[in-house]
């Protein structure tokens, strides 16, 4: 049976499942009334997030006839934090992500969910979507990636290899559970719609906000020393061009014309070299594509609907 935790405002219902590791993953199901349905989208959000936030999006993607699944990974969103100061974004390793996700996997499986299986990821989303896909390369059909977490921006006047370096001596100073300089906890910055990295779309932003100042156990500030080391651990896995290469399925990326947060040159070479891809830039976006304003977002779901036909 599923917890009483319903959020009727968005259609997801919410549970928990236990990891192997012991800690407890909040995940959702937004079923669709569709008969019969066109299948079932597996929606990975980006670091920061929480299943609220997709609502629209899981209500859009039932509209389409799909039944969707989500989760929070761990450290974020109502899932378990990993450190004393829950505000911290953190993580060992990014395999850590894929246990959760192996974890809300069995749960579709043991649903009997309807196929075909779409793999649907956000920035880091995007990211572990493909580390998954290395792992069951025969279990969806399809891949769509929003803004995906091929590599990072980093500072302009920061270059790469000192930032690694520092991060390096910093881990092996036992420091990883440290913000990493410039970080912090979630702020009145954050809160702030002008000059925000994010979205053009002022409604949405503000509800999102909206959501972390009703429920502040979904906020989560910046990143610690540990948690960027993963990063550049998996991303030295994921941006080459053997891993793009052999890529098993059609992929449809879409990238933000105005994105801040993540490399657009490495989206675009990981594109190049996936056997299936279909890119598409939306102008004048900025990272959180599926958050953006009305004309954006339907020039996403263009694509998607496009993809999906094809």
């Amino acid at each position: 049976m599923l917890v009483s935790e319903i959020n009727t405002t968005m259609g997801f219902h919410f549970d928990y499942v236990k990891t192997p590791d012991n800690l407890m993953i909040r995940w959702g199901h937004a079923p669709t009334v569709a008969v019969p349905a066109r299948g079932t989208v597996l929606l990975l959000n980006g670091r920061t997030e929480y299943m609220e936030k997709y609502g629209e999006v899981a209500e859009e993607l039932n509209q389409r006839g799909f039944a969707v699944y989500s989760c929070d990974w761990r450290g974020q969103g109502l899932s378990d934090r990993l450190l004393a100061d829950g505000q911290k974004g953190h993580v060992r390793g990014f395999e850590d992500y894929l246990t959760d996700l192996e974890q809300v996997m069995a749960i579709v499986n043991r649903h009997q969910a309807p196929e075909p299986f779409i793999l649907m990821g956000h920035s880091m989303g995007g990211h572990i979507a493909a580390r998954f896909l290395e792992r069951h390369p025969d279990v969806f059909a399809r891949v769509v990636m929003t803004s995906p977490m091929i590599d990072i921006q980093l500072p302009a006047l920061l270059p790469r290899y000192l930032l690694r370096l520092m991060v390096r001596m910093a881990v092996g100073r036992g420091l990883q559970g440290a913000y990493v300089p410039g970080s912090g906890e979630f702020n009145a910055r954050e809160r702030r719609f002008d000059g925000n990295p994010l979205t053009s779309d002022r409604a949405r932003f503000e509800r999102h906000i909206a959501m972390i100042e009703d429920n502040p156990r979904l906020a989560v500030g910046g990143v610690t020393y540990g948690w960027l080391a993963a990063a550049f651990r998996s991303i030295d896995h994921v941006a080459t061009a053997t891993f793009a290469g052999a890529f098993p399925v059609p992929l449809l990326m879409v990238t933000a014309g105005e994105d801040q947060i993540v490399s657009l040159p490495a989206q675009a070479r990981f594109c190049r070299h996936v056997p299936d891809c279909h890119w598409t830039r939306i102008e004048g976006a900025r990272h959180e594509v599926l958050v953006e304003t009305d004309t954006r977002r339907a020039l996403f779901w263009e694509a998607f609907d496009g993809f999906l036909a094809g």
